[in-house]
């Protein structure tokens, strides 16, 4: 059997592949992220911390609107992916689940598919919620994936995308997250609690499907050690995955924010 990671961790005969996947995934879901923290409102001076930053896209955006007075973190364990930022970014290499974070001194933070990948999510999420000022403002994207699992797919294709989604690479995950976060806030007494979630069409090309089709992409080797499938499966599950004519639906985004009394 594979050794599967036991943190989210991107090896370096990956990076190439996770570099792209991870701006198709910027390209694909920046809209909606910059629409939400819009109607969540970001004020000049804030300081804001983006967890998991990824490219730092997220993070430049929201440098934009605190201003020359504001500050932003852009913290992810793996920074090699990262572009450069404005001056009033900070960037940091930073492990959630290991380093500290200042108590009472953000007015803004916000995670993107992060805490999934992190075991100690709960314990995360309280240290979130002790940086923040009173009045601040937590906002959290997560996926539900139960009807993006399930969904009729081709073969082998769909063998593959069913054992990814389920987590089942990586043990620790929790795939369907975006469904508990509006619980986890409120558990943890976050007020003026709110959500919206939106799915989308998946198609070989575009940044909408190419996210989770190089992730697909980079999962294959393990699932090949482990028996789950051959190197002639994945190879066409991969060109099934990259027909001309190939639409799916995509996994359920959730984006759940609510504020620190």
């Amino acid at each position: 059997m594979a050794e599967f990671p036991e943190r989210y961790e991107v090896p370096d005969d990956e990076a190439t592949l996770e570099h792209v996947r991870l701006k198709h995934l910027a390209s694909a879901r920046d809209p909606k992220t910059f629409s939400i923290l819009k109607e969540v409102g970001v004020e000049s001076g804030w300081r804001c911390l983006v967890a998991g930053a990824g490219a730092g896209t997220v993070s430049a955006w929201l440098a934009e609107q605190v201003g020359e007075e504001g500050e932003v973190w852009s913290c992810d364990i793996d920074l090699q992916f990262h572009d450069q930022m404005p001056a009033n970014v900070k960037v940091m290499q930073h492990d959630h689940a290991q380093d500290d974070l200042p108590e009472n001194y953000f007015s803004l933070i916000h995670a993107r598919a992060v805490l999934q990948h992190i075991p100690e999510r709960d314990e995360v999420l309280d240290k979130f919620i002790a940086s923040l000022v009173p009045g601040a403002v937590l906002v959290v994207e997560e996926g539900h994936f139960e009807a993006f699992a399930s969904q009729p797919l081709p073969e082998p294709y769909a063998t593959m995308h069913k054992v990814v989604c389920s987590g089942a690479t990586t043990p620790w995950r929790d795939p369907d997250l975006g469904n508990k976060m509006l619980a986890k806030m409120a558990e943890r007494g976050l007020i003026d609690l709110d959500l919206t979630g939106d799915v989308w069409a998946m198609r070989p090309g575009e940044s909408a499907g190419e996210w989770w089709f190089l992730a697909l992409e980079r999962a294959g080797p393990m699932l090949i050690s482990a028996g789950i499938i051959t190197e002639e499966q994945f190879k066409e599950a991969m060109e099934q995955a990259r027909n001309p004519n190939m639409v799916m639906l995509s996994t359920l985004s959730v984006a759940t924010w609510g504020r620190k009394p």
